[in-house]
């Protein structure tokens, strides 16, 4: 679907990178505010991770329904419907707490609900993106390199904002203002809904057909491949490891807060350097990165290092996970057909999700069986392993080099598949 635009065509473009911003803002404010909530009100490391299973499996059967019904109703409509019952499902939360009737298995179930439809509404949001680029005329590596950018920025202000109201208003209000997010991205999918065209219909494509095209596209799957493992700690680290972390040693919401926040810095800035320098990047070095950064990330947790070094090192880090997700993102869009892209992002979100879920709860009960400081070890091993092996896996011809700049043709048939 395309919006009716006046003055220009970037409008579409603008409309859906302030959503994108808003629902980044709102993911990274809860991503401080439902672990620090669970912690607060059970003390329970396991109730965390059993709740953080809960806002994460959902979606492992949600990206997969979700594309399918993107492909039926179409990518506004299941936006905005997906928004709208997050909205009214979220709300109830500090309805819950006023009430006294805030159960952890309550909360759970609420974040189990609201998670299903997450993965349909971000799915419904990136496969707007490739069309609503070409018609700004924007390059998709440049938009993907401005979503991963909000992410970051993102990722700086709404750790900052849920650590510091937390803090100074406490839990109740943290929930409220989640919820007056909820609001203005609702708002904002509204205005993409009612100035929307005429949806063209498209013949449905097959997960069958999906999945021949992935397992026979090389360039596709492999980069796939490599970056599932980076999902080990995706959702773990700020879920499980940063607030049990933080727990254990004594800090406050204020300095979880800032640990997100700094991660999100970096990630931002990398983002940004990949939209405006995309062609520069290679695959193999940015994954080798990557998972250096993951290693480093969690070493520093280890060591239990001074503040500001354990801040600058979480900074670090962030960079290359900002440019690598700007990269992963292009490469799933420009190698895939349009017909085809509901249900490739519906596959890698149904794999990411599966990881992380599994990896949440595994890790939740580890720390719990073990203790945080072999768990930090455990994690360090496995990436440790990983960067050696991405630097052995080196080739002469980078799946994003080829594709950004050495197969013009490729590019162009992908231009001709969206129009």
């Amino acid at each position: 679907m395309l919006l009716l635009t006046r003055n220009t065509h970037k409008t579409p473009l603008k409309l859906l990178l302030t959503t994108e911003a808003f629902s980044s803002l709102t993911n990274q404010f809860m991503q401080i505010l439902l672990p620090w909530y669970i912690l607060s009100t059970t003390g329970s490391v396991l109730w965390t991770g059993f709740v953080g299973f809960c806002a994460l499996l959902p979606n492992i059967f949600s990206s997969l329904f979700g594309a399918a019904v993107i492909d039926k109703l179409g990518r506004s409509k299941t936006m905005l419907s997906c928004e709208v019952i997050q909205l009214m499902l979220l709300g109830m939360i500090p309805v819950l707490i006023a009430g006294g009737r805030d159960w952890p298995w309550l909360i759970g179930l609420i974040i189990f609900l609201s998670s299903f439809f997450d993965a349909p509404g971000q799915l419904a949001r990136t496969a707007l993106s490739p069309t609503f680029s070409r018609y700004a005329d924007v390059a998709l590596s440049k938009t993907s390199g401005i979503i991963e950018a909000f992410d970051g920025i993102m990722s700086v202000a709404g750790p900052l904002l849920a650590g510091a109201v937390i803090a100074w208003y406490g839990l109740l209000a943290a929930w409220i203002v989640c919820a007056v997010f909820c609001m203005v991205i609702v708002t904002l999918c509204v205005i993409v809904f009612t100035n929307r065209r005429p949806r063209q219909l498209r013949p449905a494509v097959s997960y069958r057909e999906v999945w021949g095209h992935l397992t026979t596209d090389r360039s596709l799957w492999e980069p796939i491949l490599f970056t599932i493992p980076t999902f080990i700690l995706g959702q773990s680290w700020e879920l499980i490891l940063l607030p049990t972390y933080i727990y254990e040693h004594g800090f406050n919401s204020v300095y979880l807060g800032f640990l997100g926040a700094t991660f999100g810095l970096g990630a931002f800035a990398g983002a940004l350097c990949f939209a405006g320098k995309a062609k520069k990047f290679t695959f193999f070095t940015l994954l080798s990165l990557n998972y250096a950064g993951y290693l480093l990330s969690v070493l520093v947790l280890y060591f239990h290092l001074p503040t500001p070094l354990v801040l600058g090192a979480t900074a670090l880090c962030g960079i290359p996970f900002g440019a690598f997700g700007a990269m992963i993102i292009s490469i799933i869009l420009l190698r895939t057909p349009s017909p085809c892209r509901s249900k490739m992002l519906g596959l890698f979100a149904t794999a990411t999700y599966t990881v992380e879920s599994v990896c949440v709860l595994g890790l939740a009960a580890l720390i719990e069986w073990t203790g945080l400081q072999k768990t930090l070890l455990s994690v360090s091993v496995v990436f440790g392993m990983l960067v050696i092996i991405s630097i052995i896996s080196r080739r002469k011809e980078d799946f994003w080099s080829v594709l950004s700049s050495g197969n013009k043709k490729y590019l162009q048939n992908r231009t001709d598949l969206i129009q």
